[in-house]
């Protein structure tokens, strides 16, 4: 159940939230015991924050990758 819900399947809102739960403590590096305290809305919002940065991140190591295989 749990690699269909980091496969983004559908399962039981508990084994998705136990998931979303793990993931923004492990990025965080939050408690998970304290991060059952933040709202739901804004864990998406910050995971959604880190998704973008990491993405950015990405595209610049391969622009820079490319520049240093042009050289």
């Amino acid at each position: 159940m749990i690699r269909k819900a980091i496969k983004g399947g559908n399962v039981p809102p508990d084994i998705g939230f136990r998931v979303l739960l793990y993931t923004y403590s492990k990025i965080f590096h939050i408690n998970p015991s304290d991060a059952r305290n933040t709202p739901l809305k804004l864990m998406l919002e910050m995971l959604s924050i880190h998704s973008e940065i990491e993405d950015h991140k990405h595209q610049e190591m391969k622009r820079e990758m490319n520049k240093q295989k042009s050289s």
